[in-house]
């Protein structure tokens, strides 16, 4: 054997060797494989639920009173006592805080002191007429004398009442001295320190009083669910506020403004919300859920199946070939966990929700099939998680 009979074992070898590299490397060689099929992107794909649903726009606002008083003095002194605790609950008529009463006191005896005096001179007037009646009709008194006696009682009547009035207007302003709560609801805090000289030329309120139950809840809304709001009845709302989660109170709408708004096309709707308890305050916070209060047939679909292009949004769906398509879509709001779409889907449109980061438009794709339901649960466990 000779040296070139032992290097054709070796090059056979090394031919095999490239040829099967060049196998390997080549795109064409792989496709044409018996498990080309394993090589596809593999996403998870579910078809979307159909429900009955009401649909309902979100919308902010805060509290308000329907009642805001500003108490401020009626009558003038220096101010004595502050009887209230600051921020308690008020009802009417609660005395609040106290003018220095003596001059008022002084004023009122010395009324009633005047009054006694026009009474005791009017029936002294009286009796005198009494007698100068009697000696008119027997002609011992002239006319004259009598129509002096007759207009001397009217004047003593006069008197009386002018002085019974001015024991009224003396117990008004003793009674002004005492400052009490028009209304029921939360005090503020005292804005005037007793000792300070008060009056009803005071720049500043004594302290402010605001109703608490029921509270109003104010919201702007667009000209379209104003409408709707006025065409289907005026209905109710769900309202939330800090601290809350979702929108546990029902509250009825009163009031839908008779204008919109030129600036913003918007029309103020009011929302009554019951505070028995007092805990919800003036000014406060609040979301509002406005339903259509009709339910009709809605396409759903999990929110992790929705994407973002740019200002729009899509979904991916895999066609009967396998393959993936872009579908735009018009959405609406969350019920119960999933996501309303107005346009573009149907309920036989398989709709990717996992995998979307490898899909490519016309690319096949091979499929794993759940229920929306169960999408949206993986969706809620991942938040969680997070």
């Amino acid at each position: 054997m000779n040296f070139r009979d032992l290097l054709k074992p070796l090059f056979k070898l090394l031919v095999s060797m490239v040829s099967i590299s060049l196998a390997a490397c080549d795109p064409h060689a792989s496709a044409a494989s018996p498990g080309a099929p394993a090589s596809l992107p593999r996403v998870t794909v579910a078809q979307p639920i159909v429900a009955k649903v009401a649909e309902y726009t979100e919308h902010t606002g805060r509290t308000e009173a329907p009642e805001s008083v500003e108490i401020r003095p009626r009558a003038t002194g220096h101010l004595e006592r502050v009887v209230f605790h600051e921020g308690d609950l008020v009802r009417k008529g609660d005395l609040l805080f106290v003018v220095d009463p003596r001059p008022y006191q002084a004023a009122l005896a010395r009324a009633k002191a005047e009054l006694e005096r026009a009474r005791v001179d009017h029936e002294l007037s009286r009796k005198n007429t009494a007698r100068a009646e009697e000696l008119f009709k027997k002609e011992a008194i002239a006319a004259r004398d009598w129509d002096i006696q007759v207009g001397e009682l009217d004047q003593m009547a006069a008197r009386q009442a002018s002085a019974a009035a001015a024991v009224s207007s003396a117990e008004l302003d003793l009674d002004y001295a005492y400052v009490r709560s028009p209304i029921a609801g939360r005090i503020g805090r005292a804005l005037i320190t007793p000792g300070n000289l008060v009056g009803p030329a005071t720049p500043s309120p004594l302290t402010t009083v605001v109703s608490v139950d029921p509270l109003y809840v104010y919201i702007d809304v667009d000209e379209v669910r104003g409408q709707r709001l006025r065409t289907n009845g005026v209905g109710t709302a769900r309202v939330g506020f800090p601290g809350e989660d979702g929108y546990p109170h029902e509250a009825p709408i009163d009031f839908i403004d008779n204008r919109v708004d030129p600036t913003t096309g918007t029309l103020k709707v009011r929302v009554v919300v019951q505070n028995r308890d007092g805990k919800l305050t003036h000014g406060l916070f609040a979301r509002v859920r406005l339903t259509d209060g009709v339910a009709h047939d809605a396409v759903l679909v999990s929110d992790r199946a929705v994407a973002t292009d740019q200002d729009r949004r899509f979904v991916w769906v895999v066609g009967a070939d396998g393959k993936a398509g872009y579908r735009s879509v018009k959405l609406g709001p969350l019920d119960d966990g999933l996501r309303v779409v107005r346009e573009g889907l149907t309920p036989a449109d398989r709709v990717v929700v996992r995998g979307l980061q490898r899909i490519r438009p016309g690319a096949e794709v091979a499929v794993d099939v759940i229920s929306m339901r169960a999408a949206d649960g993986d969706l809620a466990a991942a938040e969680a998680a997070q």
